[in-house]
């Protein structure tokens, strides 16, 4: 961004300032908290702090205030292993996509019972008449069967064959437990927490946990991967005018932006090599893609992974389905994760070799290649410096990267957040931040909080916040001081 003057001693020696008190404390084993990173979402009141079944609090920070939520009734114990993810797109019943119950070329009617106004959130239809259409929420009706109405005119009307997502907020709750554990979404439009399936998790989980989604709608600051005009389509595949590395977008997913099939959405479950690479999808296109549809690469808004538990386990939640796998990775993590174990999905890198598509090699002890979108970058925690990469293409493990500045030592009440290809992560109780510079590889001082720390406890205390006016972006880090209930923040550039 432009900056003039008067902004410059702020944003080069990044003065600290306290926000307001969390008014539920912040003493819980496993207290959380997450933000929209997304900046999709046309308001500032997107950070939600999670220290109990009944303890959730959305902060707004244009108000700078505290409210709290609806109690989640979910199942678990909650302590050290709880942990969540706040995702743009919206979770209604637990589900991303949904149909309509009618609709016109400016309308929807839904099955939903909205209880704000959506104003300004993205609407997309995937499937069915209007399949396609991208629109901004004009205004709503509240209530049962709400009425979307949007700023733009679609080529057709809805119907109810339509189907479409919402982008207003979802917050995912994955709970700890001695005998059981429970998972449940938290819907922002609809302002209901909706239970989720938890077969396949072990029903003791504690120590650490992490849970990491990889949305596709605002992968790569809306930008997704790779762009460009399919030469052919089939059933089940989608032929490409770019030159890939095999299988390096499995479990991706591909959407048809425009042409023939716009509006589909499929998960890549491989690719071939070389030029003119050949995508092939997990399930039949509805409309087959052909030399007119306009695709992108993106994350899958259908996953989430989860990790910790004192374990290498890793587990895989789909959302459409709603059903947990235990993933096999080719190489499985060489040590547990411990107290103050991190995980952030690396998306948005602007550096070179990093958007030109080459896919250059950059980690020659793993063979790890210049792709956004394809890892999971988690400091091991328990007191060590170990930090590994989950390939989520490959589903893999490259364990122990030599990474430069490695010698601090991470433990329990360490967290991490990321934003556009760095990682901050706060050391223990200590005030000390650090950002990981993924494409350099490098972990540098950011900055020391000065704020009176108390005992550390698990969970992620770290969030961020996007301010946009006009052409101007600033980025805010937050933080929250352990066993304290004060909240800071520092301009991120």
């Amino acid at each position: 961004m432009a900056v003039t003057v008067n902004l410059r001693k702020m944003i080069h020696r990044k003065p600290l300032e306290m926000c307001a008190l969390l008014q539920a404390g912040n003493t819980a084993a496993g207290g959380f908290i997450v933000s929209d990173k997304s900046n999709m979402i046309p308001s500032h009141d997107i950070a939600y702090y999670v220290g109990g079944v009944s303890a959730i609090w959305n902060y707004n920070s244009d108000n700078n205030a505290w409210v709290q939520l609806p109690n989640s009734g979910i199942t678990g114990v909650f302590g050290a292993g709880s942990c969540g993810e706040f995702r743009a797109i919206s979770a209604p019943g637990g589900a991303i996509t949904m149909t309509a119950s009618a609709g016109t070329t400016t309308s929807i009617t839904t099955t939903l019972n909205l209880t704000r106004m959506l104003t300004g959130c993205t609407v997309r239809v995937v499937s069915g008449p209007g399949s396609g259409f991208i629109g901004t929420v004009k205004y709503n009706t509240t209530g049962n069967n709400s009425i979307i109405t949007f700023n733009e005119t679609s080529s057709v009307a809805f119907t109810s064959a339509s189907q479409y997502q919402i982008f207003a907020g979802s917050l995912w709750f994955f709970n700890a437990g001695t005998t059981a554990v429970g998972f449940s979404v938290y819907d922002r439009a609809t302002n209901t927490w909706t239970a989720r399936s938890v077969t396949g998790l072990p029903t003791l989980w504690g120590t650490e946990g992490q849970l990491v989604s990889t949305p596709g709608f605002s992968s790569n600051r809306g930008l997704g991967f790779v762009n460009g005009v399919a030469t052919a389509g089939g059933a089940t595949t989608l032929t490409t005018n770019k030159t890939f590395l095999l299988n390096q977008w499995a479990n991706f997913q591909v959407r048809i932006m425009s042409g023939t099939g716009a509006g589909q959405i499929r998960t890549i479950s491989s690719n071939t090599a070389g030029a003119n690479g050949v995508l092939t999808v997990s399930a039949a296109w509805g409309t087959n893609p052909d030399a007119t549809s306009n695709y992108r690469i993106e994350g899958n808004d259908d996953h989430f992974y989860l990790f910790g538990n004192a374990a290498i386990a890793v587990y895989k939640y789909t959302i459409s389905t709603n059903t947990w796998a235990t993933l096999a990775p080719a190489v499985a993590r060489s040590a547990v994760p411990g107290a103050g174990m991190t995980a952030d999905w690396i998306d948005g890198i602007n550096a070179p070799g990093w958007t030109d598509e080459t896919y250059t090699n950059f980690l020659t002890n793993g063979n790890l290649v210049r792709q956004n979108g394809r890892y999971i970058y988690s400091l091991r925690g328990a007191g060590n410096s170990r930090m590994d990469v989950f390939d989520v293409a490959a589903v893999t493990w490259v364990n122990n990267i030599d990474y430069g500045n490695q010698l601090e030592t991470f433990n329990a009440g360490s967290c991490s957040v990321d934003l556009d290809g760095a990682i901050y992560i706060q050391k223990e109780a200590t005030g000390r931040i650090f950002k990981f510079d993924v494409a350099q590889n490098v972990l540098d001082p950011w900055v020391v909080n000065p704020g009176t720390q108390g005992a550390a406890v698990a969970g992620d205390k770290m969030f961020m916040t996007t301010f946009t006016e006009g052409p101007t972006t600033i980025n805010y880090l937050y933080t929250l001081g352990h066993t304290r209930n004060e909240l800071y923040r520092w301009i991120v550039i």
